[in-house]
């Protein structure tokens, strides 16, 4: 861990870490929660309102991504029985 990284590759690196966190934390969400909960994440997102003039865009595509991965996770396992 003592490497000196580039101010691009520290970025990466806290997104990758991001990722594996929201990765273990749906994890989580699809054994404890109902459908009802999750849908309602989905829904909570979509509530954000972007049309604001200061309106950031990249996080205005972040929250698009985060309802197509919770939709995407927890639909692909609908049909599974745990």
């Amino acid at each position: 861990m003592s490497q000196n990284l580039t101010e691009n590759d520290e970025l990466v690196s806290d997104i990758v870490a991001c990722q594996l966190v929201i990765k273990q934390i749906l994890d989580v969400i699809d054994v404890i929660a109902p459908v009802e909960v999750r849908e309602k994440m989905a829904s909570q997102l979509r509530a954000i309102d972007f049309s604001a003039a200061s309106a950031d865009p990249v996080t205005a595509r972040a929250v698009q991504k985060a309802i197509a991965l919770i939709e995407l996770k927890f639909t692909s396992q609908e049909g599974n029985t745990h």
